[in-house]
């Protein structure tokens, strides 16, 4: 939904993204413009696709889908014409997150544990009218995660991380960078910064300063400084600049420096804690199976 991802951006970033003029409103719309944005190399200057709300527009999808079913043999429109139609735009849209030449996001609801119409058991993922699309999407994704507020994470606007734990039978959950924990800071350019395979994250024109600023707070917080010190002390000594950017660049240093902290354990330190924070807190549970 354009206007969703419109608002967050300018009340919470101070910055208007690039949104289509005419966004799609199906998934056969959605990926004939990533096909066009493709062919004709016009993802170059943007560096990010954002598909806000894919369950929306899957199940959108099915409702035309189930409208326009061809006639079967019996004289009923086909019940499993939809559900194909499913199953061919989603493989497309995975070819084209593989080979569109930018990064490409996409935002999901949440589909519950559940069973699947032959009584088998089915762990949570990303909400699409199929079971089995809900386990085969996140397969074709180098992350998948689950948004989640952990009161212990030290960010003082909003404790925001995502869940990766690919051990959780009930949920699935997946991280190729090898970045993400069970309770990795909720920010997707740290997290790719973090890895060790060289993503381009370019700042927006003008807003390059924000990375020095990141850099300095993610320091005072791998040295032991908590969080809302470094950021106050960051504050004080900065320029005149936007809050709302400079919030956002101390919101990446902060994640910047939990990353790092947790990296610089390294592989074979399986004591202490993942991530620091400033109040002993458990990650709520996920939800239970229905």
């Amino acid at each position: 939904m354009p206007s969703a991802i419109t608002l967050v951006a300018q009340n919470e970033l101070g910055f208007t993204p690039a949104v289509h003029a005419d966004p799609p409103k199906t998934l056969p719309e959605l990926v004939n413009l990533l096909r066009y944005l493709g062919d004709n190399n016009l993802v170059e200057p943007y560096g990010a696709v954002v598909i806000d709300d894919a369950s929306h527009l899957a199940k959108r999808s099915m409702l035309e889908w189930k409208e326009n079913s061809p006639v079967g043999r019996s004289g009923k429109p086909d019940r499993f014409y939809a559900y194909q139609q499913l199953d061919r735009y989603l493989l497309e849209l995975a070819a084209y997150s593989r080979h569109l030449g930018c990064h490409l996001a996409m935002t999901f609801h949440e589909r519950a544990p559940g069973s699947n119409v032959d009584g088998f058991f089915c762990p949570g993922g990303p909400d699409v009218p199929s079971r089995n699309q809900t386990e085969t999407i996140p397969s074709w994704c180098d992350i998948n995660v689950r948004a989640m507020v952990d009161p212990g994470y030290p960010d003082p606007w909003f404790p925001g991380i995502y869940y990766c734990d690919p051990t959780d039978g009930d949920w699935i959950c997946g991280d190729r960078t090898g970045v993400c924990t069970a309770r990795t800071p909720g920010n997707l350019r740290e997290i790719l910064r973090a890895s060790e395979s060289g993503y381009r994250l370019d700042r927006l024109p003008g807003l390059e300063w924000q990375d020095d600023v990141a850099e300095t707070v993610a320091v005072a917080i791998a040295s032991g400084v908590d969080a809302r010190t470094a950021v106050t002390e960051v504050a004080a000594s900065v320029g005149d600049f936007n809050h709302l950017h400079l919030r956002w660049a101390c919101q990446d240093g902060i994640a910047r420096g939990v990353l790092r902290l947790s990296r610089q354990r390294g592989l074979f330190d399986f004591a202490g804690p993942e991530a620091p924070a400033e109040t002993p807190a458990a990650v709520p549970p996920p939800p239970p199976a229905k």
